[in-house]
């Protein structure tokens, strides 16, 4: 190692001192001069490559395997490398290389694959409709290209077959009845969308406000079928799929009559000789009668629910009130009570007061009012909103709270003991001046009438009534269409009067009870094809080629065993028809 040291300023002098670099034999020649090397940095960056990287996207809808495929190539086959050299200006090169492969040999593949259906047809959708099966086949073909390059397209096409192969997807068509609403609409609107401002005068200062009123066109509402740019009562009818039971006229009737009863809580058998039902429009709950064969069967029933089974037909009764009567020998055990409805009256449940809190509709009310007892409402009339604190009573059962829910728009109470489910429906189905075009629930032919009585009844006639709430009600005149409305029934207040569709089904039912009117007493029997009739119905009596047709108001069934063990079994209904 050789160490220099500078003590002193520098001079512009010759050195004494000769530094060779060569060989150590003292050799003696002079060395090369270094060459001048310039310093520099090269960067090369090649991204892309027109031949050498491609983005691929073929999707292709309409063939037999559907994929999706995206391939990123980075790199050509050989290897992309970065590289930066630096020279110092010595006899070697001094560089520092840095070597990136982005792929060796082959290029980077990113594959994406979405097989939606593998080896299956998906270029059809067929659907089956039967009125057309004669018909070619009409196709309608939609194409959407995503780009001009014929490689990347995409197509659907609908083909609407109207005659295709019975393995394809069913296509369905529901019908049936279509609810009515409330329909409101604006009439002799002018132009809707700008305002039109003329300035015809010139200007002048003033002080305060330009007032611009706007006139609300006249809205129409009415009630009646949805639709839609036209009224729905102007669209085509639906269909009336109602097929009355009708009993099938026989020159000889062979009745097999049965009569059963058996204990609710355990299936015990009840031996009884006579049973009558007898049930009203205006009643909740359906009376009975019931006579036991001996005081075991008369003890084993009492205070319990007995199922009598007539002909095939279930009856439930409470025994309430049994009695009995001894002679010398001939004692007899009787009982009366009501249907399983009495479950909502004294003295299974208690009254109590009730006030709704908040704002319901006459459904929800008459559902609060069974919760909790294992009964449920089916409302078959129109619903309308209840306004909070609007309804309130006293010391009402539930039984008692439907019955005025009920009568105060005009419904009546139908039930199904089985089941434990109350329906509201209205009390004239049909108005009674409206039977003529009316389909009947149940044609009786005179074969199977085994009395028939008629009297006539005598009301005063209306056309009009006045229908009002009270606090939070409306006021609304119902009238029979078609009419001059010139003749009005008292008029009615009602607390559920709260809306015009409660005032609209309460005035259609006190005008349906207006006017004279016949009233039939018509006893048959209960046969496989001629159900006992329910109040409500609307009955037809078929005499020849003429139909009597008139609504139930009540109907009586009764069942008696004799002595010998003949049975007989009968019903008794009543029906009102306008003179």
């Amino acid at each position: 190692m050789i160490e220099l040291r500078f003590t002193a300023a520098h001079k512009v002098n010759l050195s004494p001192l000769t530094m060779r670099f060569g060989d150590d034999g003292g050799g003696g020649s002079e060395p090369t001069e270094p060459e001048l090397i310039e310093v520099g940095a090269d960067l090369s960056f090649t991204w892309l490559k027109p031949l050498i990287t491609e983005q691929i996207k073929p999707i292709s809808w309409t063939s037999i395997n559907v994929s999706k495929t995206a391939q990123i190539a980075y790199s050509s086959p050989s290897s992309i490398e970065l590289k930066a050299a630096l020279a110092w200006q010595s006899g070697y090169y001094e560089h520092k290389e840095t070597d990136v492969g982005w792929s060796i040999g082959n290029g980077i593949l990113n594959s994406i694959e979405m097989p939606f259906k593998n080896k299956m047809l998906i270029e059809n959708r067929e659907h089956e409709l039967p009125w057309l099966n004669n018909l070619d086949i009409e196709h309608n073909t939609l194409l959407i290209p995503w780009k001009t390059d014929p490689i990347n397209e995409g197509s659907w096409q609908f083909d609407w077959r109207v005659n295709p192969e019975l393995k394809q997807k069913d296509f369905f068509i529901y019908y049936g009845q279509t609810d009515k609403e409330y329909i409101c609409y604006w009439r002799n609107h002018p132009f809707k969308g700008y305002v039109k401002l003329d300035f015809n005068a010139p200007y002048q200062a003033r002080t305060g406000s330009i007032k611009m009123r706007f006139n609300a066109p006249d809205k129409v509402c009415y009630w009646g079928l949805p639709g839609g740019l036209v009224r729905g009562d102007d669209d085509i009818p639906t269909i009336d799929r109602k097929i009355p039971i009708e009993p099938q006229i026989r020159k000889t009737y062979f009745m097999n009559n049965t009569v059963e009863c058996i204990r609710v809580s355990d299936g015990k058998r009840i031996l009884i000789s006579n049973f009558s039902y007898q049930l009203s429009r205006s009643q909740f709950s359906a009376t009975c009668s019931i006579s036991f064969c001996s005081r075991i069967d008369f003890e084993r029933s009492q205070d319990e629910l007995l199922k009598t089974t007539i002909n095939g037909y279930d009856f439930y009764m409470y025994v309430e009130s049994p009695s009995s009567r001894l002679k010398f020998i001939s004692n007899s055990f009787s009982a009366t009570g009501r249907s399983r409805m009495a479950e909502l009256s004294e003295p299974f449940i208690g009254s109590k007061n009730y006030t709704n809190k908040t704002a319901k509709t006459l459904a929800g009310l008459m559902t609060e009012v069974v919760a909790n007892t294992g009964w449920s409402i089916d409302n078959q009339m129109i619903d309308f909103p209840v306004p909070a604190l609007a309804f309130s009573y006293q010391d009402k059962t539930p039984a008692e709270a439907l019955s005025l829910c009920s009568n105060a728009i005009g419904g009546m109470l139908s039930f199904d003991d089985e089941t434990k489910v109350i329906k509201l429906t209205p009390k004239w189905p049909v108005m009674p001046w409206d039977t003529a075009n009316a389909i009947c629930d149940v044609i009786i032919n005179d074969s199977v009438i085994l009395e028939h009585s008629k009297s006539k009844v005598i009301t005063p006639t209306a056309n009009a009534v006045f229908v009002r709430g009270e606090q939070q009600g409306v006021s609304c005149k119902i009238k029979r269409s078609g009419t001059l409305a010139d003749k009005q029934a008292s008029d009615v207040v009602d607390q559920l009067i709260t809306h015009v569709q409660a005032a609209r089904q309460r005035g259609s039912k006190e005008l349906a009870e207006t006017g004279n009117k016949w009233q039939s007493s018509i006893r048959t029997k209960i046969m496989q094809d001629l159900p006992p009739i329910k109040p409500g119905m609307l009955v037809g009596i078929r005499y020849g080629e003429d139909i009597y047709k008139a609504t139930c108001e009540s109907v009586s069934i009764s069942a008696s065993v004799s002595a010998a063990g003949v049975i007989s079994v009968n019903q008794t209904f009543t029906v009102l028809k306008n003179e």
